[in-house]
Parts: structure tokens; C-alpha cells; sequence
């Protein structure tokens, strides 16, 4: 853990903490848990961040139901990540911008030639990892495949996660407001409560579709939530799994959401791919 709760309520992460200044009673920070907690000071000779954690004894274990009792599925990590991004940027608790810029993963894509070496700040910028959150890193960080994302959500902690502002086509927003399960992305664009850009969805292969034209991943659906990844002719060559590679896969997509309109009795959402590079196996 990267933060914890003191005793007026207020978040303090263990970079800031000061035993003398915010004294010894902490608490996690998950609203399910709270359990007394303690901290663990920097010690470069071991390789070790200050960082807050349980005993283990009495009281001091966390709770069923807490992000930090055992290591989250992809999923479950979104949801703790929504959850303790809300709280800690009211506590104005120390952000990261981050660059999402996943043109590389388009068959399409034409990168502009530039004619310049580059400067020092560019050169040192480099993918997001663990290592760079619990960092005071002043060098803008990227992440610029599925991958990372999917590296990210499988091996930080949800406290750190939580602390991240993405900057995308000229606009900043919290990570946890781009990556959406299907049924959630679907609810969200049909109430008109999405952003004109490119989300991260995650859900269950329901099965394949493949048309002359067009196929279509289809996810599981749930409450008419019907949600459907599309790949059009001209990227078939780009696409190359199979049915059985995808069917009852739980995957990580994306792309821009868009509404299908056309069956006016079951409103559908789409989100167009390219390429295999536009998923990524969770």
C-alpha cells in the first residue's frame, strides 16, 4: 500500500508521511476494511520504497472485500481503481500524467517524418511501470500498448493506479473513466455519458460472426447490453485469430465506442479494430 488514512480522515501517502507530523494510528484506505496498518521506511540498502502494510497480527489483517487482501483480477482491479481514484483526488493527493498514444497499433497509421534529433526530455521518456509510479519521476510517462495496460492492472496496486491521469487527444481524464467493462461502456454511451475518444473494454467472448464484408467478436451479453467488436474487410489480413482462440476469452479491447441504431428494439454498441494488436488476452 501507497497510502493510508489518518486519524481526521484525510489520505496521506508514504512518500509524504511523517511519524512526527501525522503521528501513528493509520488505517487503510479501502472504505470495506480500515484495519490498523503501519509504515515501512525507504531503505535503499534492501531496494525498498516506503509503503504502508498489515501486521498480519490481531486487528491489523485486512478485511474480504479490501483491494489489498489478495491480488486482484484485471477486473476487480478497475473497480477498486474507480473506487479509490474518486477519494484521493478530493484529498488532492499528487497525480501522474500519463500519455496514452497507441497509433503504433494501427495498420493504417503513417508516422510524420521529423527532421530533428531529439531533445534530452524527450529521449528519457519511457513506458509506465511500477517502478515510475512510486517515483517522483518528473518525466511524463507513456503507455503505448494493451500490454502495458494489461502489465499495469495485473502487477501495481490499485492505491497507485489510482493516481494516474491519462492525457489523450489533447485531454486529460482518469484512468479508470477510459477502461470499462462492455456492460458498463454500453450503459454509458446510450445515456450519452461518454467522451468522443478511445476507451479500453474488457469482457467475455460470447462467440464470432464472420460475414463476407464485416465479422463481429460479440461479447457475453447481460441486461440487453449488447456489445460487438467489428473488423471490416480491408484489416481481415490484420485480424488472424481463430474462433476458438476467442470464444469464452476474457479480453481487453479498444477503440472508439459507437451506437448501432439500426434494430431500434435492441440498441447495440460497436467498437471497430484493426488489427490482432487491438486486443490483448486478460
Amino acid at each position: 500500500m501507497h497510502s493510508a488514512l489518518l486519524t481526521d480522515g484525510k489520505v496521506i501517502t508514504a512518500k509524504a508521511y511523517e511519524e512526527t507530523l501525522h503521528g501513528v494510528r493509520l488505517s487503510c484506505i479501502d472504505k470495506s476494511c480500515g484495519v490498523p496498518i503501519i509504515f515501512i521506511p525507504e531503505s535503499k540498502e534492501k531496494e525498498i520504497v516506503a509503503h504502508f502494510r498489515t501486521s498480519g497480527k490481531g486487528a491489523s489483517i485486512h478485511k474480504t472485500g479490501c483491494g489489498f487482501a489478495k491480488k486482484l483480477s484485471f477486473s476487480e482491479t478497475v473497480e477498486k481503481v474507480t473506487e479509490y481514484q474518486a477519494s484521493l483526488r478530493e484529498q488532492g493527493i499528487r497525480e501522474f500524467i500519463v500519455r496514452l498514444n497507441l497509433d503504433s497499433i494501427d495498420p493504417d497509421f503513417v508516422p510524420k517524418e521529423v527532421n530533428r534529433e531529439p531533445n534530452d526530455t524527450e529521449k528519457e521518456k519511457s513506458e509506465l511501470d511500477d517502478k515510475s509510479l512510486k517515483e517522483s519521476n518528473p518525466t511524463p510517462q507513456s503507455i503505448g500498448s494493451l500490454k502495458a495496460v494489461k502489465k499495469l492492472f495485473t502487477n501495481v496496486e490499485p492505491d497507485l493506479l489510482a493516481s494516474i491521469i491519462i492525457s489523450v487527444k489533447g485531454t486529460k481524464i482518469p484512468i479508470s473513466e477510459l477502461i470499462r467493462s462492455n456492460r458498463d461502456a454500453h450503459i454509458a454511451l446510450w445515456q450519452n455519458k461518454t467522451m468522443n475518444l478511445p476507451y479500453f473494454i474488457h469482457g467475455t467472448v460470447d462467440k464470432v460472426i464472420r460475414r463476407e464484408k464485416v465479422w463481429y467478436v460479440n461479447f457475453e451479453a447481460s441486461d440487453a447490453s449488447f456489445f460487438s467488436l467489428v473488423v471490416f474487410e480491408k484489416h481481415f489480413k490484420h485480424f488472424t485469430f481463430k474462433d476458438a482462440e476467442l470464444v469464452g476469452k476474457n479480453i481487453l479491447a479498444y477503440g472508439y465506442l459507437k451506437k448501432n441504431e439500426f434494430n431500434k428494439d435492441r440498441p447495440a454498441t460497436e467498437m471497430i479494430i484493426k488489427s490482432n494488436r487491438y486486443l490483448e488476452f486478460l
